[in-house]
């Protein structure tokens, strides 16, 4: 918006009322120029808000959902939404084409794929006993960060991050937060060591398997 008299585009909004038509949400406002201080009207259409379908995974089960998203809006994946009082926050977009995208105009969109953040992040954590593989699902927070090399307690055992997977890819230097992590795996250690959190509190489901 700009000033009719000098072309600013340094105006402030002193009213502003909305009104529906057929497909759009018609926004008339009274501006003032902070140049000239000229006062006069403009007027916006912004298409109305659509429903989205929308995808949230909650620890190990998703659900489907729909939100209302003005087509215009631009989305990308770490984005925040609020679905029915709960804050979700984008993993994935899924486009027209059937591609999965970071970021898009949600006019090309078939689905939002979510995760509630207002609970915790559940992942696997799983442990090699040369042929034989002790692994967890366990809840924890969402921000933990979880180093290679961190050493960890679960039950009676030590053992040591050798690896991560996230939800895009194989970890085996660096660090990532809770939120993207999937799953760890680790070796066992001998001997009791200095740990960085003991995880057993958390455990949800245990189960040992042969290689």
């Amino acid at each position: 918006m700009k000033c009719p008299i000098c072309g600013s585009y340094s105006v402030d909004i002193l009213k502003s009322k909305l009104e529906d038509s057929k497909n759009h949400e018609i926004e008339k406002l009274i501006l003032k120029c902070g140049d000239c201080e000229t006062v006069f009207r403009d007027t916006i259409k912004h298409k109305k808000p659509i429903d989205f379908r929308i995808i949230i995974s909650e620890l190990d089960h998703s659900y489907k959902e729909f939100i209302k998203i003005y087509p215009e809006d631009i989305l990308s994946v770490g984005d925040v939404l609020i679905v029915d009082d709960k804050n979700v926050e984008i993993t994935s977009l899924e486009n027209k084409k059937g591609g999965r995208v970071s970021r898009s105009i949600a006019s090309d969109l078939v689905t939002i794929w979510a995760s509630s953040i207002d609970i915790p992040i559940r992942i696997g954590v799983s442990i090699d006993f040369h042929g034989i593989t002790s692994s967890y699902k366990i809840d924890v927070n969402r921000d933990l960060k979880v180093q290679i090399g961190d050493v960890f307690k679960i039950e009676n055992i030590y053992f040591r991050v050798d690896s991560l997977k996230t939800i895009e890819r194989k970890m085996r230097k660096g660090f990532a937060i809770a939120s993207v992590i999937k799953r760890i795996y680790g070796k066992p250690l001998n001997h009791k060591a200095p740990f960085q959190i003991d995880l057993t509190e958390h455990i949800i489901k245990s189960t040992k398997n042969k290689e």
